[in-house]
């Protein structure tokens, strides 16, 4: 697809070179397009891909494959184009012998293979699309030769025309559509054959599954517009007549696929609009198809597509005297308004439905019913506005008929007045509301083809005058009480208050004489006032039900709460049936007072029809009925305008202005939300305050969004009717509209005559009287201020064009509105302008970049940054890409807003940010917005460098670091300051994530030694506020806090560092005194522990070292660091995301709280896209790519990471090895034994029962069995302990001496034996000279024991757990190598001695080991000093070990770093390395998560580490893996594929249409 556009825009040139002569780059031209050509060639020959979207099949391959190639077609030279052709010929006829075994089995019948034929076929289609020049005539020889190719392609449509795949014909017939009109005018002799196979491909094509039918019909529809074809068809010698084909494709009607049956309406239709075309054809018949049609189609493209047929021949058939007459006689129109007029929910009668399938006695093949459902009525299948829409069809196609039949005398009278006027009178409510449709369809055609000056439909038809009569009538009534439809839920509601009744007697024991009797029968007619009502319903359950009750007294408390539950049901069956009724009452008077107002009677008071056709604005729920409204609306204002009415048209638009204002949502009430004047409402997603008893009830909600909705659509329907004369036709419009605005703010302006030359938006300034407007809305106006901006947030979409510069004149006062106290003013003017933006676009905007955008740096008003930031937020929301030409304008001054004081203020600018920094990358090469001044632009210029230095860090200007530090910087690490320097200056934060062993340490006290020097020297000369010398907090993990002290002293002498470590006493007294210092070091712990004092400093930095210590968001310790105030903060971290996607989102919550939208939000847009990639589907392997590009584009101005590989070239290589051992025999049937024991399969049975394991417990006792397998992999003594019982038992089984009863001979544990072989590897150990001093490990000043010389390596020993370092001491340093000289590092060893310990290792090149917990020793530390690292143990998270060897391999290391990692083979601990490798990858893919835990592991996963396995046995697993992925799929699986079907819209341009119209618009 890349390849398709970029040929598009660059093919003409490909393969081109400058500097070489013309001739030589057309060659060079020609062998590029030709070896490009030959790989699209490959790859239709090998794709063999089908797939479906709806019920259409596509190959979305070979169909890219030959758009590309088209693309490179375009550019091709000629003869080149030929071969290609030529190519695609051989593909398509393969008259060449083809192996056996490339035709499938069971299709040895046939001599081809289908789908090479296709994408030859396809090849074809788009090769004449785009070079028409190849058939087309210039020269005698050019002529010969375009008539060969046509003659090819014509042949090759005909072989593929007859070809049994119906994927091929259809593209066959297709492939003929660009070059029709060649093939009429210059091979003339080939057109009876090509319409000779169409007709017989669409009598052959019986199947219901033949798409192909769809694209012949097209065909046939496009060669019947030329004469030559129209000539062939009327001769009987060359084709069958029309008189016989056109019927012939009747059996299509009704086809399975949608695309055919759109296809046969649209291509009879183009039969019948060639007016040459004999016509004998139009028959009842093709009336009746038609007609039914538009009763059962479910597709509203088919509909319209058969009304229009139906208008054309209604019109055909009334140009003739008396054809159509005799055509359709009175029973038939019956027959049809009896179907029409069928009751919602009853099965239509199809008996009368006329099969065009049955007229072919041969045809027996059994049909799909693709009718069923819309002929059953089923309105749990078929919804209830698909129904309508469709009788609606029906209705305005009977309308056409009425319109059409001869006006005059009593032949339409005759026909037409006994159907209408029982349909009218009907008390059905369907026949009621169908019939006055009619009505209405027949006058508004009556209309559009009558003059001007022409009578009026009343005037000359006297069933119109009488129905126009009928319909006011009714209008003036009051609504009937009962309608037909509803007579089922009468008779249900009946019986229900009679049982209700009755158990009184029976439950209750009142006798039967003394029941109150109800009606038996019910009246359908509303005029028997002696049958069963709805009233009498109500007085059941009211009155009657009353005094029964009140007869039992305090008796029968059982059975009476039996029967109030009975009658508690039966009012609520009564409500419904009002609600319905209701509905229905709306629906009739709308359709009524719309058709009376189509009429364009007079009548004597207009209120009747406004309250008809407004109700249906207000209450219609069905959005086409509602426009139908809408659109009376529209007529009856001009019909009042044009008798100089004006009081209708402005109570209609002041009643609409009123329903535009009743969704609280989008109207919030002034009385309910006026206390709220801090905050930016829209992003805080504020629910509208409401005291208990005025909120509205879900149905009240609903009604108002309903009323909104039609106030819309009318109000879309009368700026079509009138245009640009819109407020000159309603002149009170404006003030309905814009007066209460008006009436607040035009007082806050002061006027001053323009300049000639100065725009409407500019004429109106705001004076200081914002407070004057504030004290209106607060005294009188607030709501009305409120109502205006939501009516014109509405309503401004829909005016015209020409209309714009009037609401210009509003743009000071909505801007006013933006800088109200008030919140709620502030974010529905915010929505207001938003909108104007999104229409208006140039002139709206440029007034926001001027006028409103400065106030975001308005530091001394805290309302006037909330309005300004408001608005931001929603024209990014609302106009996104259009916003484009004015993102730099904006995207800086936001930038400022990200550290605001305001919490809602920096969420908001933190989230809109985040949209725009996404977009800067578009902006480049637009050209300028107009009008905007030589300031603006230049001030864009500067903005725009500004930003290439946050996108680009490496672009970033050089900062001088203005005091001493005592080390010399490397070249990235100058960057690294500037970056940091970069972000101080423009109030920015960020993640400083360099490899480990990079110095992050030294560029973080770089720029803190520049920043507190340049704030004091700046207080210095000011004494400003905002420079007084504050200190900054450094937060880290507490092995580290004495690092950092001691490097700040050794690089910096203007910084005073102090240690805020200690118990809480000792931190209690250096409380006080910090202030003093200018660098607070403290850890994590003591932020947790300490926060409430902490959190009342402000710090000039906080910054984070191993942040990614907050990654979890819950965490009380999260929080507590999250509370922290600071200027700038900075987090330090080498490895920011280890697990998971959603540490990201905490790392930035802290940074810049609402970057990322919220928790959830965040969890939506990214988390689940990326971890739903874990199974690597296409489908979501592309929606994880798209989260995974869209979060980086908007982290990365904040990120800056550099790779040790990419930066240091001095630093030696590391190597890391994996040292496998056996088990040990004890070790071995310790682990066997598990396996067969209850524990393993308890364990397996709490991960079998669920994928995801909620239950603590069980996940406990997994993780106490995984815990167990892992210690006994390390050493058996870490599981048997001292049970004396268990260690003899153990070693009798295993064949060993009972005696001594201890493990702790290192055999038993062949780990111990590899370390002691790699440190004899490593020349430490194997002399004996020097003593097992026992405390050695304790010793921070110990001196060498031996004077010779030094071992040559030095060695790093990580374990996991301190049990394991005890036993390395103990069995192996003193038994078995006391020569060695060792120091430990764990949790046992006081976190303010951790420093020194590093310091003397370091230094002292006599100490040969330290022995270090992954927990403790793995994070922040410089231990260079050692060059080999050894793990006997391993984290599940790859990060922590990756973190512990880099501990030596950083800068200042000399020698090449040996990592050598013990695993013991066929074990869990060798599944756990599989595991880390896993995440490995996926963490160096930026994000993602996979086992972060044992709840989202795989269940085979975790049962697999339960197991050891041998080899054979891992590669018989692997072998039967390999089997199962090539075996039957199971169903289960089969039904999870199906969710992976494409959306239809996902090869919507795979089309020719698209493509050609993709190429036009360039």
């Amino acid at each position: 697809m890349a390849l398709r556009e970029l040929l598009k825009c660059q093919g003409k040139y490909g393969g081109m070179r400058a500097g070489v002569p013309w001739e030589e780059n057309e060659i060079a031209h020609e062998k590029w397009c030709n070896a490009l050509a030959v790989k699209f060639l490959c790859v239709f020959v090998l794709d063999r891909f089908g797939d479906f979207v709806s019920d259409q099949v596509v190959a979305p391959v070979r169909e890219t494959v030959s758009q590309t190639m088209a693309s490179l077609l375009l550019h091709m030279p000629r003869r080149s184009v030929l071969s290609v052709h030529n190519i695609l010929l051989e593909m398509i006829r393969q008259d060449f012998p083809i192996p056996a075994k490339h035709v499938k089995p069971g299709k040895q019948d046939r001599a081809h293979v289908w789908e090479v034929r296709h994408a030859g076929l396809l090849g074809i289609k788009y090769e004449v699309a785009v070079r028409g020049d190849l058939v087309e005539a210039e020269g005698d020889e050019t002529l010969m030769q375009g008539r060969e190719v046509l003659k090819g392609v014509v042949d090759a449509a005909v072989l593929g025309l007859g070809d049994r795949d119906d994927d091929v014909r259809s593209v066959a017939a297709s492939c003929l559509l660009p070059v029709a009109a060649h093939l009429v005018h210059r091979l003339p002799e080939e057109l009876s054959r090509v319409l000779a196979v169409l007709w017989s491909c669409l009598s052959d094509m019986k199947d219901d599954l033949s798409s192909s039918v769809g694209a012949v019909m097209d065909l046939l529809g496009k060669l019947v517009a030329y004469d030559e074809v129209i000539n062939i068809i009327a001769d009987p010698a060359q084709s069958q007549a029309l008189s016989v084909l056109a019927p012939s494709l009747f059996p299509f009607f009704r086809h399975t696929i949608s695309g055919v049956r759109l296809a046969v309406v649209k291509t009879l239709h183009s039969f019948m609009s060639v007016s040459s075309l004999p016509r004998d054809w139009l028959s009842i018949a093709y009336l009746r198809l038609l007609f039914q049609n538009l009763v059962v189609e479910e597709r509203s493209d088919i509909r319209k597509a058969t009304l229009d047929a139906w208008r054309l021949v209604i019109n055909i058939l009334s140009e003739t005297a008396d054809w159509l007459q005799s055509l359709v006689s009175q029973a038939i129109l019956l027959e049809w308004y009896a179907i029409m007029m069928t009751p919602l929910g009853t099965p239509i009668d199809k008996s009368v439905f006329y099969d065009a399938t049955l007229t072919s006695p041969d045809d027996l093949t059994e049909r799909h019913n693709v009718d069923k459902n819309m002929l059953a009525q089923d309105l749990t299948l078929i919804s209830t506005e698909v129904i309508i829409q469709a009788r609606v069809s029906a209705a305005t196609a009977l309308a056409y008929i009425t319109s059409r039949w001869p006006q005059s005398g009593e032949l339409h009278e005759g026909m037409f007045r006994p159907i209408l006027i029982h349909y009218i009178d009907s008390p059905s409510m369907l026949q009621k509301f169908l019939s006055a449709i009619i009505t209405e369809e027949w006058a508004r055609d009556y209309d559009s083809q009558a003059g001007p000056e022409a009578q009026l439909l009343i005037e000359i038809s006297p069933l119109a005058h009488d129905l126009s009569d009928k319909t006011l009538a009714f209008l003036q009534a009051e609504p009937p009480s009962f309608y037909h439809e509803m007579g089922y839920t009468l008779s249900r509601i009946h019986s229900e208050c009679y049982n209700m009744l009755q158990s009184f007697s029976y439950d209750c024991k009142i006798p039967i004489s003394e029941i109150p009797a109800l009606p038996t029968e019910i009246d359908i007619t509303g005029t028997r006032p002696e049958c069963f009502t709805i009233v009498s319903a109500q007085a059941a359950v009211g009155e009657m039900f009353n005094q029964l009750k009140d007869r039992l007294g305090r008796t029968k408390k059982r059975e009476l709460a039996i029967i109030k539950e009975k009658r508690t049901q039966i009012a609520a069956n009564i409500d419904r049936y009002l609600e319905v009724k209701a509905q229905y009452d709306v629906r009739v008077s709308a359709a009524f007072a719309a058709a009376y107002v189509a009429l364009k009677a007079t009548p004597d008071k207009v209120s009747p029809i406004v309250k008809g056709i407004m109700n249906g604005i207000k209450s219609e729920d069905n959005i086409q009925l509602q426009t139908r409204s809408a659109v009376a609306v529209a007529s009856f204002v001009d019909f009042c305008v044009q008798r100089n009415l004006a009081q209708p048209p402005d109570k209609i638009v002041r009643n609409l202005c009123t329903f535009l204002c009743q969704d609280i949502d989008q109207t919030p009430t002034f009385a309910y939300t006026r206390k709220h004047t801090n905050g930016v409402l829209s992003f805080r997603k504020v629910q509208p305050e409401t005291n208990g008893k005025d909120a509205p009830s879900p149905e009240e909600a609903n009604r108002a969004r309903l009323s909104r909705r039609g106030a819309g659509l009318a109000f879309i329907q009368l700026s079509t009717r009138f245009g640009s004369k819109l407020l000159d036709a309603v002149p009170k419009m404006w003030q309905s509209m814009a007066g209460g605005l008006l009436s607040a703010c035009a007082g806050g302006m002061i006027f001053r005559v323009p300049a000639p030359s100065t725009p409407i938006c500019n004429q109106l300034v705001p004076s200081d009287s914002t407070s004057k407007a504030d004290n209106l809305m607060e005294k009188q106006y607030g709501q009305d201020v409120i109502d205006s901006l939501s009516v014109l947030d509405a309503v401004v979409p829909t005016f015209h064009e020409e209309l714009w510069p009037k609401f210009h004149e509003l743009f000071p006062m909505v801007g006013l509105a933006l800088r109200s106290r008030f919140a709620i003013i502030r974010q529905c003017a915010a929505r207001c302008f938003a909108t104007m933006c999104d229409v208006m676009t140039m002139a709206a905007m440029r007034y926001a970049i001027e006028k409103v955008v400065p106030y975001l740096g308005d530091s001394l008003n805290l309302t006037n940054r909330q309005g300004a930031t408001e608005l931001v937020y929603h024209i990014v929301q609302q106009l996104d890409i259009k916003a484009l030409p004015y993102v730099i304008f904006m995207i800086v001054p936001v930038l400022g807003r990200m550290s605001d004081p305001d919490d809602d203020i920096r969420s908001t600018a933190t989230n809109t940010f985040a949209s725009l920094v996404k977009m800067v990358p578009l902006e480049a090469g637009l050209p300028d917005p107009p009008d905007f001044s030589e300031d603006l632009l230049k001030r864009r210029e500067e903005e725009r460098q500004f930003l290439t230095q946050l996108l680009d860090g490496s672009k970033v200007q050089q900062y001088h670091i203005p005091v001493t530090i005592k080390a010399e910087l490397r070249k990235y690490q100058q960057e690294g300051v500037n970056w940091l320097a970069f972000l101080a200056k423009y109030q920015l934060h960020g993640i400083l994530c360099d490899d480990m062993g990079l110095g992050k340490t030294l560029q973080s006290i770089c720029i803190l030694a520049s920043k507190h020097y340049e704030r004091a020297k700046k207080y210095e000369e000011t004494k400003s506020p905002d420079s007084v010398p504050i200190p900054s907090l450094i937060i880290c993990p507490p092995t580290l806090t004495g690092h950092w002290y001691y490097e700040i002293l050794k690089y910096t002498d203007n910084l005073r560092p102090i240690l805020y470590t200690g118990n809480s006493r000792e931190r209690c007294k250096l409380l006080t005194r910090l202030k003093k210092y200018d660098i607070v070091v403290t850890s994590y712990e003591v932020v947790r522990n300490d926060i409430a004092s902490l959190q009342d400093f402000s710090w000039h930095y906080c910054i984070l070292d191993e942040g990614h210590i907050i990654k979890n968001a819950k965490t009380k310790l999260t929080k507590a660091v999250k509370s922290i105030k600071a200027s700038h903060r900075l987090i330090l971290s080498g490895t920011p995301i280890q697990n998971n996607v959603l540490e990201l989102w905490s790392l930035f919550d802290f940074l810049m709280p609402g970057f990322l939208g919220n928790e959830s939000s965040f969890n939506e847009k990214f988390s689940k896209p990326i971890l739903s990639n874990r199974d690597g589907k296409a489908k979501s392997g592309e929606a994880a790519a798209l989260a995974l590009e869209a979060l980086h584009k908007q982290v990365l101005p904040f990120l800056l990471r550099r790779l040790k590989e990419d930066v240091l070239n001095d630093l030696p290589p590391k190597i890391i090895q994996d040292y496998y051992c056996e088990l040990s025999d004890v070790q071995k049937y310790m682990y066997d034994d598990f396996s067969q024991s209850n524990a393993h399969v308890t364990a397996e049975d709490v991960v079998r029962s669920s994928e995801k394991v909620e239950n603590k417990a069980g996940q406990q006792h997994i993780f106490q069995s995984l815990q167990y397998l892992r210690k006994l992999c390390n050493h058996p003594a870490l599981v048997l302990k001292d049970d004396k019982a268990a260690i003899r038992d153990v070693l009798e089984k295993t064949g060993h001496k009972a005696e001594p009863l201890d493990l702790s001979d290192i055999h038993h544990a062949p780990k111990l034996l590899a370390l002691r072989q790699l440190l004899v590897d490593c020349g430490i150990g194997s002399s004996g000279s020097s003593s097992g001093d026992t405390s050695k490990s304790e010793l921070i000043d110990a001196e060498s024991s031996s004077a010779g010389a030094f071992s040559q390596h030095r060695v790093l020993i990580f374990c996991q757990m301190k049990q394991m370092i005890d036993i390395i001491e103990k069995d192996l340093f003193k038994q078995h190598m006391p020569s060695v000289t060792y120091m430990r590092l764990d949790g046992s060893v006081d976190a303010l001695k951790r420093h020194a310990i590093v310091q003397t290792f370091n230094a002292d090149p006599s100490i040969d080991c330290l022995l270090l917990t992954t927990h403790v020793g793995g994070l922040g530390l410089t231990l260079t000093g050692a060059d080999t690292v050894i793990f006997v143990e391993h984290d599940w998270n790859p990060m922590k070990d990756l973190q512990a060897m880099d501990r030596a391999h950083r800068i200042g290391q000399k020698k090449v770093v040996n990592v050598y990692r013990l695993i013991t083979k066929g074990t869990l601990e060798e599944k756990i390395m599989g595991l880390q490798r896993f995440k490995l990858n996926i963490a160096n893919s930026v994000v993602t998560q996979q086992n972060a835990g044992l709840s989202s592991m795989d269940t085979d996963l975790v049962l697999d580490l339960f197991k050891r396995t041998t080899e054979e046995e891992d590669a018989a697993v692997s072998g039967k893996k390999k089997e199962k992925e090539n075996g039957t799929p199971g169903q289960k699986n089969i039904l999870r594929g199906l969710e992976d079907l494409p959306p239809e819209e996902e090869y919507q341009g795979l089309d020719l249409s698209s493509f050609m119209g993709s190429l036009s618009s360039r």
